[in-house]
């Protein structure tokens, strides 16, 4: 009813000032939680332990060591969001390896803005989010940064035996500030295509490693930090380089442990420790704000100390075989991929039939449980060609189904 008649002017002008006071509260305290959610977000990055929520609309704090790369996953979500003819009202949540934090939450958010789908992201160590899993934790997808925990939780038959699957293969650095000498042979480059090359080079990779940590270990005061191996495969990963290198003993009074490699990346840049084994998709983008004066491996050298990154011969150490599991007693739909289908581009050329990618299109996927589809995205050929570019090698260039 209007408000023109006067005995109704009061009680209006009244619940127009109601609704003000309402929009105004509502909006500081939008901005309040804003302001908390980001003091929450520092205190949890510093023990090890993180989460958010993807969203369109929002602003990433992470961003790829290749811009081009979260461009063109960007290029890819926003082309397709147009054929789709409506968005699910869904939200998911994934827990994820800290190694594997800042690729996924480019792929979360443009996922999301595909699909409508929001996604919360946990972030930990793979054997902190295992755990929790087993006690009963609702996550829907559970990427681990090895193979074992996913197929644990199999073999306790907590989720369903084919709901597992490889999603990228991981990398070891080392890291380390100071002047030592370097060789430009040992810098991290691209890798050799025939097989002479890469043994050539593993192997020059390996001396260089050995001379720098010896070096390193002569002086009593200098720190080394590992992920913790009982909960991190990246820190499994370093263990057994030190043990193949023969230098697991003459660490020990120098060793550091974090609880993930995250936390392990931190104790180097804040200085607390003068080298670390990282995952290399976290070194390939080390901030420049740190305590020392910092600079890549293929910077120009300077008198003052500098950040030498050393990649692991993979001779060291066991495949780092990154597996998720779609936590579920229920098969999960991996197959067929609805980002990478196909359709005749001209169905009466019977003699050169030709294929292109069909857009994708959300109606397509009823029936498709939300965790299925995300985990279809994540394998999905346009996500799989850009972990190269995020310092993994991919595990499936065609895509679940394919």
């Amino acid at each position: 009813m209007g408000c023109g008649k006067s005995v109704r002017r009061q009680s209006c002008a009244e619940m127009d000032a109601k609704n003000i006071m309402f929009f105004s509260s509502a909006t500081q305290s939008s901005r309040f939680f804003s302001n908390a959610a980001l003091f929450i977000y520092s205190v949890v990055v510093f023990v090890g332990f993180t989460v958010f929520t993807s969203s369109s609309a929002q602003a990433s704090s992470f961003s790829p060591a290749n811009p081009s790369v979260n461009e063109g996953i960007g290029r890819h979500g926003v082309e397709q969001s147009h054929s789709a003819i409506f968005k699910r009202r869904d939200k998911i949540s994934v827990a994820v390896a800290a190694n594997f934090a800042k690729p996924l939450k480019s792929i979360a958010e443009q996922f999301t803005e595909l699909t409508g789908i929001d996604v919360a992201v946990t972030v930990s160590s793979s054997g902190t989010l295992y755990a929790q899993i087993q006690h009963g934790a609702s996550f829907d997808v559970f990427l681990s940064a090895d193979r074992a925990r996913p197929q644990a939780l199999v073999d306790n038959n907590l989720v369903h035996e084919s709901n597992i699957v490889d999603y990228a293969k991981g990398k070891l650095v080392f890291i380390h500030a100071g002047d030592l000498p370097y060789e430009e042979s040992c810098k991290q480059g691209k890798e050799p295509y025939t097989a002479d090359a890469k043994s050539q080079l593993s192997a020059k990779l390996i001396e260089c490693l050995s001379l720098q940590l010896s070096k390193l270990l002569e002086n009593p005061q200098i720190k080394i930090a590992i992920a913790n191996p009982k909960l991190a495969p990246y820190g499994i990963a370093a263990q057994q380089t030190l043990q193949n290198l023969g230098l697991s003993q003459r660490v020990v009074p120098h060793r550091v442990m974090g609880k993930n490699v995250l936390q392990t990346l931190q104790f180097y840049t804040t200085g607390s420790v003068q080298g670390a084994f990282v995952a290399n998709s976290l070194a390939l983008d080390l901030p420049s704000n740190l305590p020392f004066d910092v600079a890549r491996a293929d910077s120009t050298k300077s008198a003052d100390a500098t950040t030498v990154i050393i990649p692991v011969s993979d001779t060291l150490y066991r495949p780092i075989i990154q597996s998720l599991v779609v936590n579920s007693k229920t098969a999960a739909r991996f197959s067929p991929n609805l980002f990478d289908t196909t359709i005749l581009v001209d169905e009466a050329m019977d003699k050169d039939e030709r294929t292109a990618s069909k857009p994708f299109n959300l109606s397509h996927a009823d029936g498709v449980p939300s965790a299925s589809l995300f985990v279809q995205y994540v394998l999905s050929q346009s996500v799989q060609h850009s972990l190269n570019d995020w310092g993994y090698e991919s595990v499936n260039l065609f895509g679940a189904g394919q």
